[in-house]
């Protein structure tokens, strides 16, 4: 398989989330996306001293997880880019495009990749006429991590064929962290709204469709 850009789409984000490209082409956008999550986080207001050591930090630890995503083929990472009611919230989303060489029908590809992963019933899913596949796990790692002496990771992959290019493939994959039971109940939530967010995309270059209503004003927004 080979990691290509060419399928074009949109979906809806939640306030304060942003899409941070992964791909070396990208970087003067990805360098704007920073320097405007690293503002909200720590406004020009604060002490100088005391906030840019932090605000150095901060971004040096945003590079990194992009630059490693990119490094593993991701085409782009979304994080939420501004604390909820002072918190930030333990989750992410990695986005690949890859190409599949060979000529297997995607049912097919879709039918072994629920059976490997033991989830045939209800993992069959349709992304705006595309045939997908949902798959679920949790990670666990008992290395300690702040107060949380074990971590747990909800995670959740679409596997998704795109219907006007054969053998193209976008791969959604998120992941909720957690600790105990409150962030657990989190989590759980998080998932329920990547699941929602994926009803919303939408292929934006389809051959010979024009954009519907929703797609229109979904190009608008991540314009």
């Amino acid at each position: 398989m080979t990691v290509d850009l060419t399928t074009s789409f949109v979906m809806a984000l939640p306030p304060g989330w942003v899409r941070l490209p992964a791909r070396p082409e990208a970087a003067e956008q990805l360098r704007h996306e920073l320097d405007a999550i690293v503002a909200a986080a720590l406004p020009d207001d604060l002490p100088r001293d005391s906030a840019e050591p932090l605000r150095r930090q901060f971004r040096r630890q945003l590079a990194r997880t992009v630059e490693e995503a990119g490094e593993a083929g991701a085409t782009a990472v979304y994080l939420p880019g501004a604390p909820v009611d002072g918190f930030t919230l333990p989750a992410s989303l990695v986005e690949s495009e890859v190409e599949d060489e060979s000529e297997t029908e995607p049912v097919a590809v879709i039918a072994r990749l629920l059976t490997d992963a033991g989830q045939v019933d209800g993992g069959l899913r349709d992304v705006d006429g595309a045939a997908a596949a949902r798959t679920e796990d949790v990670l666990t790692n008992d290395q300690a991590e702040g107060s949380w002496e074990r971590v747990w990771t909800r995670r959740v992959v679409y596997t998704i064929s795109v219907p006007h290019r054969p053998g193209r493939w976008l791969v959604l994959n998120f992941s909720a962290v957690y600790g105990d039971e409150p962030t657990e109940r989190l989590a759980e939530a998080l998932v329920y709204l990547f699941d929602a967010l994926v009803t919303t995309l939408r292929w934006v270059d389809v051959p010979g469709v024009e954009p519907g209503d929703l797609e229109t004003r979904l190009a608008e927004v991540d314009a």
